[in-house]
């Protein structure tokens, strides 16, 4: 089973798919744009025993077309996140050692390249190519505790088959899209075409854009982060809107935010659990006002419990493998089938989930997460600094923005904050910049060296 070709096999061709830019591209359309992809890409990848294919390109129809030419091919797609700095990404070219990479010409063609690999193939593409892989994404960068996600074409169509028993997408359904897609495809965009929906792209995520397209194309769905909440629950623009559902995922929403989205729109968005291992676990529906802080209930086809305060979770869709070192999903469930998310939470008496923190250190901004971690190997490689520790500080926009504290070796001068801003905006994703930089005498740290996060 190839799940981009069934998408093509089920949905009605003359549907629409993608609404963008003001015009409208039909299912047939995309069938054959992404065909097309995939006929250029087959001479180059049928002879691998597993291709790995990474995908450059913006958001927008194209994405999404080429996306599904690359598994039509029969190729596992990476997606390369436009935001990546070149060290970034030459490091996931490395670490997945893909065999094509698809970029988009600024006319709107495509380039394939083969990349060159300096290092031999690693040992794990045998047992990957026994899965059958559909999707690699890592879980932020490929530095800190990033892990590639390993999902067959098979765990795909059943996690997007779990989600939508909540989410409910059927073809009269129009989903406003505001989220990136190389961070958010496989249990969304691919959960919408599975179901012949049609998706529904803004010029920009500008609130005046967000309504606009959403009441030229009588939107019925919104998928997007609290940053986009709270940028529409302050805004000017029309509140005529026909949302029969409103996702907000990526990070807590603020009840105060929620509410104002409510007396604006008449819809009180839903907080959803969307993690990149699991799927869609859990939603809050149908009365999300009752608990505005909940994530609500595990979908129907999901199990939850906790342990020593984790939560942990269990249903169809979940990972097949963690990529590098390599990891199957025997290795990462326990032995009853449970995957610990590192999120710390409470269950009340009718099942009600509330995250209260994480086990780990992610910062999450504005849709997209990564380590501290990664950002302090930067500012690390600084001939005066010592060391240094970075950690969220709350945002009412972004949700969290990375501050950083820096000790300086001794003897030796600070150097310019612009420096050290010069050497992360070099290295990193602009998002993994720290706004603020502050230079201190110590940080804490354990007794076997470890720093101490606040």
């Amino acid at each position: 089973m190839n799940i981009a070709e069934e998408i093509f096999k089920n949905a009605d061709p003359n549907a629409v798919a993608v609404f963008h830019d003001g015009q409208e591209t039909t299912y047939a359309a995309l069938d054959e744009k992404s065909a097309r992809l995939a006929r250029q890409l087959r001479p180059l990848i049928e002879s691998l025993p597993c291709p790995r294919v990474g995908l450059q390109c913006a958001d927008g129809v194209d994405y999404i077309a080429h996306a599904l030419g690359i598994l039509r091919a029969g190729g596992c797609f990476v997606p390369i996140a436009p935001e990546l700095s070149v060290p970034e990404r030459q490091r996931l070219i490395e670490e997945v050692h893909l065999d094509v990479i698809v970029k988009q010409t600024e006319v709107g063609g495509v380039l394939l390249e083969s990349p060159a690999h300096a290092s031999p193939p690693p040992e794990w593409i045998k047992p990957l190519a026994e899965i059958r892989p559909a999707f690699i994404r890592f879980t932020s960068g490929t530095t800190g505790h990033a892990k590639g996600i390993t999902l067959s074409h098979q765990t795909l169509l059943d996690r997007i088959t779990a989600a939508n028993e909540g989410l409910g997408i059927t073809p009269a359904d129009r989903i406003l899209w505001v989220l990136p897609m190389s961070h958010h495809f496989a249990v969304s965009i691919m959960l919408y075409l599975w179901n012949g929906a049609g998706i529904v792209l803004p010029l920009s995520s500008l609130p005046g854009d967000l309504l606009e397209a959403s009441k030229r194309t009588c939107a019925t769905v919104l998928y997007a982060a609290p940053f986009h909440y709270e940028m529409l629950s302050g805004c000017d623009g029309d509140a005529d809107v026909h949302w029969r559902l409103a996702v907000s995922t990526t990070a807590a929403l603020a009840p105060s935010t929620a509410e104002k989205i409510s007396q604006r729109f008449g819809i009180f968005p839903s907080q959803a659990l969307g993690i990149i291992e699991v799927g869609l676990p859990c939603l809050n529906s149908p009365a999300p006002d009752l608990r505005p802080a909940s994530i609500g209930l595990p979908q129907p086809s999901f199990q939850a419990k906790l342990k020593d305060s984790q939560l942990l979770l269990r249903g169809p869709g979940c990972l097949d493998a963690y990529l590098s070192p390599w990891q199957p999903r025997s290795e990462i469930l326990d032995e009853e089938g449970w995957f610990a998310t590192g999120d710390i939470a409470e269950i009340d008496a009718e099942g009600f989930i509330t995250l209260l923190g994480r086990t780990s250190t992610a910062i999450s901004i504005g849709g997209m997460k990564f380590f501290p971690d990664e950002v302090e190997a930067v500012l690390n490689t600084h001939p005066a600094v010592e060391l240094s520790r970075v950690f969220a500080r709350l945002h009412p926009d972004f949700g969290m923005v990375p501050i950083a504290e820096v000790v300086i070796a001794a003897g030796v001068e600070a150097p310019p904050h612009l420096d050290l801003l010069k050497l992360c905006r070099c290295e990193m994703s602009a998002h993994k910049v720290p706004v603020e930089i502050h230079f201190v005498n110590d940080i804490p740290q354990t007794p076997s060296g470890k720093i101490k996060r606040q």
